[in-house]
């Protein structure tokens, strides 16, 4: 019991370190920015302040929601994100159409489909991998259709056009099912599945090639690979220590947008080496804790679920750094918890007070059993 507990305290310091951090290199990325597009230095730290906040408040209410909750609301919340997906493709907003327009007296809260789906995936599969368990063996019966729900979800995605997460979210579905019992065998064929269609959206998109070849030849001048350039210069002139906070000069508008997908690359260069494996050493210590939670769970839903919570989080770090080092193409994925986003931000913190929550349910099992004996 004590060590479910110490781990779900462990993964909650680990979160508010990281949201805190987000939140003081997202002033210092854009305060430049802010002060040029909207005379406010602290514009985007006002907004994703009140999203931090309402995250916590998120975070502390749905990790008191029972366990078995989740797996009677999966399906509800995966024909949701279904219906959410297909939506913003004929009403997206935004420089990529890939928000839903939210009420006037919600402004600057638009909300990103694909975000709520991936964790709308993880309980959806947590909940067929166990009820199905007995016919995942006969492929048409059991494991077929559930990736066909699968496979409409990344299509659906792909379709924004959004490659990159498309990606991410078929890796965290394929770890859930892989550690959900199904045969190597068939993962296999999953796998294959999947390199044909991204092979296929890639030579159907003139844009998403071009990323791909720019990478690979490491020059061009698209967008995507002046990211790259602007990234790398900015965390090679931070050395050991960085130039210190609000010094950067990247953030006189060389990289573009820098309080998002490359936050990452202002660490480097105003905390340096010792601030970046910082930062990589809290999301290690994140999929720690998380894993810890998920074998310490009382049941086979609670691993699943704390499992493809810790893969969402740990994926889409490894991702979104390896883009920002130039070790990946770019991809347009946040840094969880400390990339600008509302969507990012508040659903992460979701998956991490539904995964405080199975601590919660394992310990009160846990402490259940040894009044029993």
């Amino acid at each position: 019991m004590q060590v479910v507990q110490r781990a779900g305290a462990h993964l909650l310091l680990v979160c508010l370190v990281l949201v805190g951090l987000g939140l003081v290199m997202i002033y210092s990325a854009s305060s430049e920015l802010a002060r040029v597009r909207f005379e406010d230095s602290s514009f985007f730290l006002k907004r994703q302040s009140v999203r931090a906040a309402l995250g916590l408040v998120a975070m502390f209410a749905l990790s008191r929601v029972p366990l078995m909750w989740w797996a009677r609301l999966s399906r509800f919340l995966m024909l949701a994100a279904i219906f959410f997906l297909v939506l913003v493709l004929f009403f997206g907003t935004g420089p990529a159409q890939r928000w839903l327009p939210m009420p006037s007296f919600l402004a600057g809260f638009n909300f990103q489909p694909s975000e709520f789906a991936k964790l709308a995936l993880v309980l959806y599969l947590a909940d067929v991998l166990v009820r199905k368990e007995g016919d995942l063996q006969e492929f048409k019966k059991g494991l077929l259709p559930r990736l066909v729900v699968v496979g409409l979800v990344l299509v659906l995605i792909a379709a924004q056009p959004d490659l990159g997460t498309s990606i991410a979210v078929g890796a965290i579905a394929l770890v859930l099912l892989w550690v959900g019992g199904v045969q190597p065998l068939q993962l296999g064929g999953v796998l294959l599945v999947g390199a044909i269609g991204v092979s296929i959206s890639l030579f159907s998109s003139s844009y998403q090639m071009a990323r791909l070849t720019n990478f690979i030849n490491g020059s061009g001048e698209s967008a995507g690979n002046y990211q790259i350039t602007q990234s790398l210069i900015g965390m090679g002139s931070g050395g050991l220590f960085g130039v210190g906070l609000g010094n950067s000069m990247q953030k006189l508008q060389y990289l573009p947008e820098p309080h998002t997908d490359f936050v990452f690359s202002f660490v480097g260069e105003e905390l340096g080496l010792a601030g970046t494996l910082s930062v990589i050493g809290l999301f290690i210590a994140f999929a720690i804790h998380g894993q810890r939670i998920a074998r310490e769970a009382s049941d086979s839903y609670g691993f699943l679920v704390a499992t493809g919570i810790t893969a969402m989080v740990s994926i889409y770090a490894l991702l979104n750094i390896g883009v920002v080092t130039g070790a990946l193409p770019t991809t347009g994925l946040p840094l969880p918890f400390v990339s600008y986003g509302g969507s990012s931000l508040l659903w992460n913190m979701a998956g991490v007070g539904i995964l405080m929550g199975v601590a919660r349910h394992s310990a009160a099992e846990l402490s259940a059993q040894g009044r029993r004996h």
